[in-house]
């Protein structure tokens, strides 16, 4: 029986996180995107998504690619950007904890 320090379980719940929410995108695609899960799959993945949507979109511009257009296929790019919006997430999570960790560290070493 192996004994999990913190750092590694909190890698396995992020690494968990973006996993679930890719593989429940994918569900929602693959159930031809129900009304219902709309607002639950922006918000599982948000607000990384968002970030995500507005660094890309000016890149699909000049493509010819609007998203804005909606779709009635199924993409399968679509639980590939929410899990990367989860990764983002996770990402904004570590970047915060690691300033309040420098901020504590940098507070305690002035008094």
């Amino acid at each position: 029986m192996s004994i999990h320090g913190p750092r590694s379980r909190t890698r396995l719940a992020a690494a968990g996180y973006v996993g679930l929410v890719t593989l429940a995108a994918l569900a929602y695609e693959i159930a031809g995107q129900p009304e219902a899960g709309e607002a639950a799959m922006t918000l599982a993945a948000w607000p990384g998504v968002i970030v995500l949507l507005v660094m890309l979109y000016p890149l699909a511009v000049p493509l010819g690619d609007d998203p804005l257009l909606g779709e009635t296929v199924p993409n399968l790019l679509a639980p590939l950007l929410h899990g990367a919006g989860a990764l983002v997430n996770v990402l904004i999570v570590w970047g915060v904890i690691a300033f309040a960790r420098h901020f504590k560290a940098e507070y305690s070493r002035s008094r």
